[in-house]
């Protein structure tokens, strides 16, 4: 390996090579975050709460507990319904 004249200008190669590597990864949207809370997840899958209860237990939907509060990110929920079929 050769000497490097300046150790500054490798890093900054570097980085401005791993920001273009980020930004060919970065094509494809992300999932969005939307919190909600049960009785807004029955009202929009329109199921009951026992139902979604249920699909809770059986890992069929993933919940976020925070203490006491149960709640549901929607994007995640629709993408783990979706795989499901």
């Amino acid at each position: 390996m050769q000497a490097i004249a300046n150790p500054f200008e490798y890093i900054i190669d570097r980085i401005n090579s791993i920001d273009a590597k980020l930004e060919q990864k970065n094509t494809t949207p992300s999932l969005l975050i939307e919190i909600i809370d049960r009785p807004e997840l029955m009202k929009r899958l329109r199921l009951t709460e026992p139902t979604i209860i249920r699909y809770e237990k059986k890992k069929v939907i993933p919940r976020i507990e925070i203490g006491s509060a149960v709640r549901y990110n929607w994007p995640a929920v629709i993408a783990a319904l979706e795989n499901r079929k």
